[in-house]
């Protein structure tokens, strides 16, 4: 009897001592809690007391670091891309007038979004031009679909926007008329739309006097440019040769076929050179309707054409203001517009007022004439 009420009386004090030890682990842990929070709300109190000029200090300290770029005034690398159709376009078809450069890419969601909103800029404002990669079908589905009036290069590598210091897209820069740098290197659709309706102070004037009134020379656009590419490469930045294109920058000597191109006249018409040639030599003048010396040029142009020399001009700028300029100085030869430099480049000088003979057989009679002095000394050769 006594063997059976043993286990009876045991077991009570065994589940006692076992609850008792369950009671004091639970205490123990919710003990510990309390002082972890202890702990929290007395960290919480001292960020709290701290000085306030801490946090624009931590905040700064967290915020991503604005990106880095080229310095403003310094001349921009130069690049040859090809456009949609294949032709090489340089840097120095866009010199002349400000431009805005964006690194684009069809492929990114925020370019998707800014590509309607090209056409915010106006049409006096800076020229647009996208370095771009990937599908070309998009580029010209978005330009159709958008009535985009920008050129588009197109490079896979990234080379070109390295050279920049480009490391996302969209980003880009304004470039002055002398492809220098006028902005600061900005990302995003709002700060390259808001580049896109400004204007830089340059106009494309040399101011040497010299009479190349729009424009670098040739050996000068050259040597900054490839100042520019140097510092870059110096940097580490792989950059393609602008002298691979081969593009002219000294104009075309006597003797070369004049390249034939076609362009709209004041009226909209287009015209072929070719076809403008005449039995005496025609005078072929690039001017610009922004350039002073081609305005001072103009009058005496007048006069060679009703003096019977044949005077073609190819100018630059804004429509109207070339129909104004016309109707001003009483233009009557043919005047055809390029949208750039396209046709300057072809007859490889980037520079205005200049001018060649043309024979009726298309070949050029003399080296190229630059400046108003020596272009009117080449007309009365004619």
């Amino acid at each position: 009897m006594t063997a059976l009420l043993w286990p009876a009386l045991i077991l009570p004090w065994i589940l006692i001592g076992v609850l008792t030890w369950f009671l004091f682990q639970m205490f123990r842990q919710y003990g510990e809690k309390l002082i972890d929070a202890e702990r929290l709300n007395a960290r919480i109190d001292a960020l709290q007391s701290a000085p306030a000029a801490a946090a624009p200090a931590a905040a700064a300290a967290a915020a991503p670091a604005p990106p880095s770029g080229l310095e403003l005034g310094e001349f921009a690398p130069a690049f040859a891309l090809p456009d949609s159709t294949g032709r090489i376009r340089s840097l120095a078809d866009y010199i002349g007038r400000p431009t805005l450069l964006v690194f684009f890419n069809p492929g990114c969601g925020f370019c998707e979004q800014m590509a309607p909103r090209l056409t915010e800029i106006p049409a006096d404002g800076p020229q647009v031009v996208l370095v771009s990669r990937g599908d070309r079908e998009t580029h010209d589905r978005w330009a159709a679909e958008h009535g985009w009036t920008c050129d588009v290069v197109f490079e896979e590598s990234w080379d070109v926007a390295n050279s920049f210091g480009a490391g996302g897209t969209p980003m880009g820069y304004l470039l002055d008329a002398e492809g220098r740098i006028a902005s600061a290197l900005t990302a995003g659709a709002e700060g390259l739309l808001e580049l896109g309706k400004s204007i830089p102070h340059a106009n494309g004037s040399n101011g040497n006097g010299s009479g190349n009134g729009h424009g670098l020379t040739a050996d000068s656009l050259r040597e900054k440019q490839d100042a520019a590419t140097e510092r870059a490469r110096a940097a580490g930045v792989a950059v393609k040769d602008v002298a691979a294109s081969k593009i002219g920058r000294d104009g075309l000597p006597a003797g070369t076929k004049a390249p034939v191109f076609t362009l709209p006249d004041l009226s909209g018409q287009l015209r072929s050179f070719n076809k403008l040639l005449g039995k005496e030599p025609t005078l072929l003048v690039f001017s610009d309707v922004t350039c002073g010396p081609c305005q001072a040029l103009a009058p005496d142009l007048v006069r060679l054409n009703q003096d019977g020399v044949r005077v073609v001009m190819v100018s630059r700028g804004d429509l109207d203001a070339n129909r104004e300029k016309a109707t001003e100085h009483g233009i009557d030869f043919p005047v055809l517009l390029q949208r750039s430099w396209e046709v300057s480049k072809e007859y490889a000088m980037f520079a205005t007022p200049i001018g060649y003979l043309v024979d009726r057989k298309g070949v050029i009679l003399e080296d190229v004439a630059v400046g108003g002095d020596a272009i009117k000394a080449l007309a009365a050769k004619a």
